[in-house]
Parts: structure tokens; C-alpha cells; sequence
């Protein structure tokens, strides 16, 4: 089965917000995001994601890339939509879910070094140099296998 998955890009001058997960001894970064529910609207589900994982509201501006996950063993194929987002209000709260350490903002030269799930550091750090300006891409399949284990960063 395909499962569909939204992210969203969320800007504070010329840094980004990204999530820190931890799965099975597993430390990794991701855009906030997650599944869409049956008959949600793709939009609806990146606003929903979006403050259930940082406890900021904002507006869903445009697509950025379409992305998947393909498993090298077939278990698991995901399809990966990434939005930018407009100026969000709130403060970055990270809720109490098992799998998420932390939210931290970083720059383009941070991004870089990160473990980031799906392997967008490239296209987030160019995003960040030139203000998102790109069309809508198609990125094509990306995996990152299990065992990569990023540094800790930041977790605030």
C-alpha cells in the first residue's frame, strides 16, 4: 500500500523548522508533517500536521517537491508532498508523542550536515539561499536505510 505523507516548510528568516525524531535507537531530522487521513484535503492535512507537531498555525502556500520512499525490499513505499508554508503564529511547541526529541530552526549550511528523512538537504539548503523561488519539482525516490544514525543536534 502507498502511503501519502505532507510536509511543510516553515521559515524564520533564512532558517527552517525541522523535527527531530527518535525510532527504535534511531535519531533523525524530518520537516513537520505525517499521513493524510481518508478524506482529508491535502492542504487541510499539512495545516493539521503542521500545529499537531509544533503548535503553529499557518497558511499552505504553495508545493515545493513531490518525493517518494521506495524500501529496497518492497515494505514500505511512500509518497512525500512538501509545501511551503506563509508566515506562521504560534510558538514552537513540541507535543508529547513517543517519537519526537525536539524542533530547532536551521540554516542552509546546517541543513547540509543533517540526517534528514526523506534526503532533502540539498534542495531545503538551496530553498533557503534563494528564498524558495524554484518551481515545483519532482524529486524522484529517495531512501535512507535504517541503520544511518544522525548526531544528536540541537533539541530545542
Amino acid at each position: 500500500m502507498i502511503r501519502v505523507r505532507v510536509a511543510v516548510v516553515v521559515r524564520q528568516g533564512e532558517r527552517v523548522l525541522l523535527v527531530r525524531h527518535e525510532k527504535e535507537g534511531h535519531a533523525y531530522w524530518l520537516l513537520p508533517g505525517g499521513g493524510i487521513e481518508v478524506g482529508e484535503a491535502i492542504h487541510d492535512a499539512a495545516r493539521r500536521e503542521l500545529r499537531e507537531e509544533t503548535g503553529l498555525a499557518g497558511d499552505i502556500e504553495r508545493l515545493l517537491w513531490l518525493s517518494e520512499t521506495l524500501a529496497p525490499d518492497g515494505s514500505r513505499h511512500i509518497l512525500h508532498l512538501t509545501f511551503l508554508a506563509g508566515p506562521s503564529a504560534g510558538e514552537v511547541r513540541v507535543p508529547e508523542d513517543e517519537r519526537i526529541r525536539g524542533a530547532a530552526f536551521f540554516g542552509a549550511d546546517e541543513v547540509e550536515g543533517l540526517d534528514l528523512r526523506p534526503p532533502l538537504q540539498r534542495e531545503l539548503a538551496e530553498g533557503i539561499r534563494t528564498g524558495f523561488a524554484q518551481p515545483p519539482q519532482f524529486l524522484g525516490a529517495r531512501w535512507v536505510p535504517e541503520s544511518h544514525v544522525s548526531p544528536p543536534g540541537p533539541t530545542g
